[in-house]
């Protein structure tokens, strides 16, 4: 008979053994709207544009 060891379900508090979420199910509620979708990569976009931007100024302006 073996013994359980730290890697067995029974070794975990219960608290852990009851946060193990099933295969397949996503993390998340719902599914996000197109426009949430566009909204994300057009700030994203910027954000791209924004950092070279301003280490392009920063190297004009000196520094």
């Amino acid at each position: 008979m073996s013994r359980p060891n730290r890697h067995s379900p029974a070794a975990l508090p219960a608290r852990h053994r009851t946060a193990v979420r099933k295969v397949g199910r996503s993390p998340f509620p719902t599914q996000l709207s197109l426009r949430s979708k566009v909204l994300d990569v057009c700030l994203v976009a910027v954000w791209g544009a924004t950092i070279p931007g301003l280490l392009w100024l920063g190297s004009m302006g000196g520094f």
